[in-house]
């Protein structure tokens, strides 16, 4: 069964409360560099945890970050830049494919903006190829492509003069029935191995396979247009990087979307590039989405009753955080959206934007979070 990177990654989008180390390094496959960053990591934590931990706790806090001073082959199987977590319940270390900067921080939240960045920029699909007696299906993102599964086709699918027969008007009723059978289960292989992750699917293969699969087959998230006319050992590559193509162009066009909904939600009174005003917006669960960018951060705490803000010039202690990374965080609890852009792709060159709920959609949320919030239904999971 599938696991995707959004659900590996919910625990660290969602945790809160006491204190959350973040650090991203950048990883150019030196390990005396990476250590050098860690180290300095380990520095500053020691000093910004003063006021809040003990010497001994703070040594028992950041211990796993000495352990990996000592034993760092945790670091050669990551080709990409590292992400490290670290709360009093856990520690995490993981491979980031996308660019960032060296940042280290100390909060009640971890610092998510580049976990949230890769999830839009870096998204998974899966292949679902066809050829005559076989079907494979792979998982692939920008920096992975990997074979999942692989089924027997019935021999009906060998021979193109019983497919015609099916697709057309004229089909035997016997063998619509049993390609109707194959198609219903090749649904359930996938459905059932995408329980936990829908990805989008693509279709490659024999144009008279992929068109009976696209009209008969059910999942959410098919692209209705095949990737490609043939597949086999020979394309499946080929077929992947254009995959990765249409995937970017995707995330692209994701901000540009987001941007003129933005403006039309402008006409509508519906928009907000106000920070201390989109706050107070957040905490009242009015915003549908959010746009804010990664290029810089601003610190300060939210009242989270009132979404009162208090911005500061600098990161004062481990209650500061970077505001805009926590109202991110409290729009995606809340059911919302957010986008992460450059300052270049958002008007004016603001840091942050919000597209606000209508009336109505503001009133059918709170009545779901309010069902949501009763302790018997949170205890049960509902």
């Amino acid at each position: 069964m599938l696991t995707s990177k959004k659900s590996t990654l919910k625990p660290i989008l969602e945790s809160s409360g006491g204190i959350h180390l973040s650090a991203y390094l950048v990883n150019r496959g030196d390990l005396v560099y990476l250590k050098a960053q860690i180290r300095e990591i380990i520095s500053q934590s020691y000093d910004h945890l003063i006021p809040s931990l003990s010497l001994r706790e703070r040594n028992k806090f950041l211990g796993p970050l000495d352990s990996l001073l000592v034993d760092a082959r945790i670091f050669k199987k990551m080709k990409g830049n590292i992400g490290i977590f670290r709360n009093q319940d856990s520690f995490v270390v993981i491979n980031i494919p996308i660019e960032i900067e060296t940042f280290f921080q100390v909060a009640s939240t971890f610092h998510v903006k580049p976990l949230l960045k890769w999830l839009q920029v870096d998204q998974e699909f899966l292949l679902l190829g066809f050829k005559k007696d076989c079907a494979h299906l792979y998982l692939g993102s920008q920096d992975s492509f990997k074979l999942i599964d692989s089924v027997i086709l019935p021999d009906s699918f060998e021979n193109s003069e019983s497919l015609r027969s099916y697709f057309s008007a004229k089909g035997m009723s016997q063998l619509k029935m049993n390609e109707n059978e194959t198609f219903t289960w090749l649904s359930e292989w996938v459905t059932q191995l995408t329980k936990n992750s829908a990805p989008k699917l693509f279709i490659a293969g024999d144009s008279l396979i992929v068109e009976g699969i696209i009209g008969n087959f059910k999942y959410d998230n098919l692209v209705k247009t095949a990737v490609a006319n043939s597949f086999g050992d020979h394309n499946v590559l080929d077929i992947c990087i254009a995959i990765r193509k249409i995937l970017k162009m995707h995330s692209k066009n994701c901000i540009d979307k987001a941007i003129k909904e933005f403006r039309f939600a402008e006409e509508e009174n519906r928009a907000c590039k106000n920070i201390f005003k989109i706050s107070k917006a957040v905490v009242e669960g009015r915003v549908r989405k959010l746009i804010i960018t990664d290029d810089i951060n601003v610190f300060g705490s939210i009242d989270k009753n009132t979404g009162l803000l208090s911005i500061h010039p600098i990161d004062l202690d481990h209650e500061d955080d970077d505001v805009m990374d926590d109202l991110a965080q409290m729009v995606l609890r809340q059911g919302g959206e957010v986008i992460i852009a450059s300052r270049e792709e958002i008007p004016r060159s603001l840091p942050i934007l919000a597209i606000l709920d209508s009336d109505d959609e503001h009133i059918e949320k709170n009545e779901k979070l309010r069902v949501y919030d009763q302790p018997y239904l949170k205890q049960r999971n509902i």
